[in-house]
């Protein structure tokens, strides 16, 4: 069994999808397209190939060859699906039962076709004669080696090809459609799993049109289906390169998010460490952890942004509790942060000394400097302020 660079991406790829979806198993979406690859891996003829040899003889050539196509069909079919649901705005990752992706009548059909061509290609093998299945259906899928003269193996071979034609250019289509929804570097890598589709749609035409003339006993061309196999290799790094170039779009904005809140966090800490000891009943997180999961915190996402936003909301209670201070050593909120720092320092040091203000409305230091204020926008602003308090020092 030889396993061709193309099939490893394939299996690199389908791995790297099933390691996601167990990091999210809610993420309906990945749940789609997991399936899709598992579905679209089991159709190779590699994986055929090792299941007939760990079988020990229980899956024959025909059955191998049923397996295979059948796990094409319902591949392409949940491909279509997910390109289907996603340019029509349904919201996979939603836990609610209110909000699950309801699947439109098109899908239905879709799905419903992708059975019948499943019922078609397994009658059409029972139709052959066990003893010719694996003459007429060859192992290599080279259509030139096919036994084209007999009625059941054209249909198996028209009703398979006839589907993929179809579906692979309805995912291409939707793909496309969806990239037109999405950003640039998620737009880049739906097209190019798009282009993939089409020359799979293009390939499986070819074929098509090389069974319909070898079943009318029409001389067909052999470049005819030897182009269609060069396209469907072609296709095949297009649309593992698209998908990838996909996650690889999601994993890059995920780490840029990540690194700017873990920059945040850290340029945060001069202000909220001397916060944090004037207040420390505001402390968000009270729980007590391991060393080795200290470590583990430091890298992982979902707790750098955790961290994040409990620092920066730690930041703005204190800031909150300590204006009645503020106001008594004359801060101005429209001064700039390095004015701000030392009547943040002076008012701290007041309220230590025991001090009683003399009025407890509250003021608003680090303000964002437009109406529009946004979350970035405040955290900015105490960034600033924060960054000019280690200079003071």
């Amino acid at each position: 069994m030889v396993v061709t660079p193309v099939e490893l991406l394939e299996l690199v790829m389908t791995g790297w999808f099933g390691y996601r979806l167990v990091r999210s198993p809610r993420d309906r979406g990945l749940w789609v397209i997991v399936v899709a690859l598992v579905l679209l891996l089991l159709g190779e003829a590699f994986v055929i190939s090792a299941l007939r040899t760990w079988s020990e003889g229980v899956i024959t050539a025909g059955m191998g060859k049923l397996i295979q196509n059948c796990a094409l069909v319902l591949g392409f079919c949940a491909v279509l699906l997910f390109f289907l649901l996603s340019a029509s705005g349904a919201r996979y990752a939603s836990g609610r039962p209110e909000e699950r992706p309801r699947v439109p009548l098109r899908g239905w059909c879709d799905g419903a076709a992708a059975v019948v061509v499943c019922v078609v290609l397994t009658l059409s093998m029972a139709a052959t004669p066990p003893r010719l299945q694996a003459g007429a259906y060859p192992a290599s899928g080279r259509l030139q080696d096919a036994a084209l003269d007999r009625p059941e193996v054209v249909a198996f071979y028209a009703v398979a090809l006839v589907y993929f034609t179809y579906s692979c250019g309805a995912a291409a289509f939707w793909a496309v459609r969806y990239g037109r929804e999405s950003g640039s570097r998620v737009r880049f890598g739906l097209w190019l799993a798009a282009a993939g589709m089409v020359l799979f749609g293009l390939a499986s035409a070819g074929r098509g049109v090389y069974v319909a003339a070898a079943g009318l006993g029409a001389a067909a061309p052999d470049a005819l289906a030897g182009g269609a196999s060069s396209l469907i290799e072609v296709g095949a790094v297009l649309w593992i390169s698209g998908l990838l170039a996909v996650g690889v779009a999601a994993r890059w904005a995920t780490l840029r998010v990540w690194l700017h809140h873990r920059r945040q966090y850290r340029a945060l800490r001069p202000l909220w460490e001397r916060l944090h000891r004037a207040f420390p009943e505001d402390a968000l997180d009270h729980t007590r952890r391991e060393p080795g999961r200290l470590w583990r915190d430091r890298f992982s996402a979902a707790q750098v942004h955790r961290a994040f936003w409990r620092r920066a909301i730690e930041c703005r209670d204190g800031l909150s509790k300590l204006s009645p201070w503020l106001r008594d050593v004359g801060c101005d909120p429209e001064a700039d942060p390095a004015e701000q720092a030392e009547a943040v320092q002076r008012a701290l040091e007041l309220r230590a000394s025991g001090h009683t203000p003399s009025s407890s409305a509250p003021l608003l230091v680090a303000a964002p400097s437009t109406t529009a204020a946004t979350v970035d926008t405040d955290v900015s602003q105490l960034v600033r302020l924060a960054r000019a308090l280690d200079t003071h020092d």
